[in-house]
């Protein structure tokens, strides 16, 4: 269906992935035609929307283009209206004893700082659940058919799946339907295993990530983006049957997120992945073209995380 193309000789794949601003303006990618452009000679495949593609490029890059093909959500919060939100937060104060809104800035707080427990968090999920509408951004509908797609140039379309979600039936038909529709003109679909926000711990979830995998593939997939969740990663892989490319997502704060990086892409590829599609990992990196360099050495010349990070600190010299 057009997914052996998009791989290199080493029959593993690079993807850049620059699609965030379908929800939003993300830190980093303000400017992407002059964040991009410079990444383009060392991936094998960008992954966007059809702004960027459109607006920022004239509609032409230089290598293949996996475009966003479903969206209609933000980050911006929905909001629960005022005259259901405050019955809710005086049974929630009445039967705890606990004050609503500074429980909810407190936990916030933790929250946002990275400082939380895990039963923290899900204790402020449970409350921020009084003021904002849950899950919202996993409501996404089909904003590109097959044929707009192909008109735009694009060797396929990437659409995301939210499973154990309400809306997991109508996420799973935007896949299904734009499958049906783009293998008619020779185009690879990329199943994008979500979770969003609300349900952040299943990316290190192996039982889901397997369901999750295979379920898109049944319903059309060529290609499935999801995490990498450490143990049971292999089992992910070999449920899904299809390549297995792994999402690079937020580096962790307080650590060496270089040589995070080049851990995850290592240890993902000996898991039996045959690529990566990280983004932010990239693009918001001090030396994203070094760092992108270096990525590629780890996929596709087999190269360990030690010698991966040293060729980096070498390409971001030689850049001086």
């Amino acid at each position: 269906m057009g997914v052996d193309r998009l791989f290199a000789k080493s029959k593993r794949i690079v993807v850049l992935a620059a699609d965030h601003r379908y929800f939003g303006v993300v830190a980093g990618l303000e400017r992407p035609r002059a964040v991009l452009a410079p990444l383009l000679d060392y991936v094998d495949v960008l992954m966007t929307d059809a702004g960027v593609l459109c607006h920022e490029f004239n509609g032409k890059v230089s290598k293949p283009v996996l475009l966003r093909a479903s969206g209609c959500t933000s980050t911006m919060e929905v909001a629960v209206p005022g005259y259901l939100q405050e019955p809710a937060k005086y049974a929630y104060q009445q039967r705890t004893g606990r004050e609503f809104d500074r429980t909810y800035q407190e936990y916030k707080a933790k929250t946002e700082s990275g400082a939380a427990t895990p039963q923290e968090f899900d204790e402020f999920r449970y409350l921020d659940s009084f003021l904002h509408e849950p899950d919202t951004i996993a409501n996404e509908r089909l904003i590109l058919g097959a044929e707009d797609v192909k008109n735009l140039g694009a060797a396929g379309a990437a659409v995301s799946v939210y499973l154990r979600t309400k809306y997991q039936s109508s996420t799973l038909n935007n896949l299904a339907t734009m499958s049906r529709h783009a293998h008619k003109v020779g185009l690879a679909v990329l199943g994008v295993v979500a979770v969003g926000d609300a349900l952040g711990y299943l990316e290190k979830d192996s039982d889901f990530l397997t369901r999750a995998g295979a379920i898109s593939v049944a319903h059309g997939a060529d290609l499935i983006k999801t995490y990498n969740c450490g143990a049971g990663f292999e089992r992910v892989v070999e449920a899904c049957g299809v390549p297995v490319i792994v999402a690079g997502g937020k580096a962790p704060k307080g650590i060496d997120e270089t040589r995070d990086s080049l851990y995850l892409a290592y240890d993902s590829i000996q898991k039996g992945a045959r690529g990566i599609d990280f983004g932010r990992r990239v693009w918001r990196h001090a030396h994203p073209v070094a760092m992108i360099q270096a990525l590629r050495l780890v996929v596709h010349e087999g190269a360990t995380p030690d010698q991966a990070y040293e060729a980096f600190h070498d390409l971001q010299e030689s850049r001086k």
